[in-house]
């Protein structure tokens, strides 16, 4: 994520939203506190990633988000 990042802000939602349904445990990374992910992402934030692949960068489409992480906890990444 970054301060200030509407798109960061609905991920953040998002991702709040399907923790509440416990569908997983997140973690919020401000890509501008850590240089080595400032340069990776630049300007392509937010990206979401699920036990370390990435899932979805930009926007997050909440049904998709899901399914994907419905997968994951099933160990079919």
């Amino acid at each position: 994520t970054r301060k200030n990042c509407g798109l960061c802000d609905d991920v953040y939602i998002a991702a709040e939203m399907a923790q509440s349904h416990g569908l997983c445990r997140f973690q919020a990374v401000d890509v501008d506190a850590d240089s080595g992910l400032a340069e990776k992402y630049g300007n392509d934030v937010p990206v979401l990633l699920i036990n370390g692949v990435e899932c979805m960068r930009h926007f997050v489409e909440y049904p998709k988000l899901v399914a994907a992480l419905k997968q994951a906890g099933e160990g079919n990444e």
